[in-house]
């Protein structure tokens, strides 16, 4: 999408209080558009969605199952046969531990990648010369960076989409067994990195500076693990001397706690929806605080500060 287009879209008169949430909407979906299409532009989106094709071409062609009554009669992986124990396999199994390892990879790689790739969107759009060019179209400086800031989700969304859907469907169709536990896995891989990039958006206004805003997204998304073992394992603070020393030492990891994304337990819930089992949305719910937050502290920032 050109500026041209996005300018004139960014443009639509406002007459009442409905027309003017209709813009800002219109603004938003133009900004998305843009965004989606300056990486694909740039081969971010591209190079994802080759490297997705080739995983899911791999699926295809190196997995074979040979399936009786149910049960797991043989397989092959790149063409080698796999030697099974006697006892009879559930298929449902198989593809429950298929779904885990895709999830686990889709997290632990996916999710960093992720944070990676659309770590300098933010600090780009904060550079002299291209912000005077958006702040000249008749648009709010929060609208501007909300839409912004959704591009890049819709970027990751579309890729997760892919491979999550598709991976379903092979699955689906070579042994005739799937939940939509997994599809909901892929979501909440999409709302971990959208709350953590929430953080990274708030530290990309403040410094501009795209290194600086990944190692923040790293930070917002490994703490989550870090301080979930000062918070659910309290004996590490025997190890500090008792009083006010231990007192500190435990409100301190725990406002941390509390304060950054629960990124472990979205991790736990990611699983457990890979696997059929019931999903607990607390994790979710205690994050979106640290999500929304960061977002309006990026707001108030961005229209306040002279570019």
């Amino acid at each position: 999408m050109s500026m041209t287009r996005v300018a004139s879209q960014l443009e639509e008169p406002v007459a009442t209080p409905t027309s003017t949430v209709r813009l800002i909407l219109v603004q938003i979906v133009a900004i998305v558009r843009f965004t989606i299409l300056e990486s694909l532009h740039r081969w971010t989106l591209m190079a994802f969605l080759l490297a997705v094709t080739l995983f899911l071409l791999l699926l295809a062609t190196t997995v074979n199952l040979d399936i009786v009554e149910g049960t797991l009669a043989s397989a092959r992986l790149f063409g080698q046969e796999l030697v099974l124990p006697n006892v009879g396999i559930e298929i449902g199994d198989v593809v429950t531990t298929f779904q885990v390892v895709i999830i686990t990879l889709l997290y632990s790689v996916g999710v960093a990648l992720a944070l990676f790739s659309t770590s300098n969107l933010v600090p780009r759009l904060c550079v002299h010369g291209w912000v005077d060019l958006l702040l000249a179209q008749p648009i709010t400086r929060p609208t501007l960076l909300l839409g912004r800031a959704t591009g890049a989700v819709a970027v990751v969304a579309l890729n997760v989409s892919y491979l999550i859907v598709g991976s379903w469907m092979l699955l689906r169709w070579k042994t005739g067994f799937g939940n939509a536990g997994f599809l909901l896995a892929g979501a909440i891989i999409v709302t971990t990195y959208a709350v953590c990039y929430a953080g990274m958006v708030l530290v990309g206004v403040i410094t501009r500076n795209s290194p600086v805003s990944i190692l923040a997204g790293l930070f917002f998304w490994l703490s989550g693990h870090i301080f979930y073992l000062f918070h659910a394992y309290p004996a590490w603070s025997t190890s500090l001397r008792a009083g006010w020393q231990r007192q500190v030492g435990v409100f301190i990891t725990e406002s941390i706690y509390w304060t950054l994304p629960k990124t472990q337990g979205l991790a736990e819930m990611a699983v457990n929806a890979a696997r059929g089992e019931p999903v607990s949305f607390a994790p979710l719910l205690f994050s979106m605080p640290f999500a929304v937050g960061s977002l309006a502290l990026a707001c108030f920032w961005f229209a306040r500060r002279d570019y």
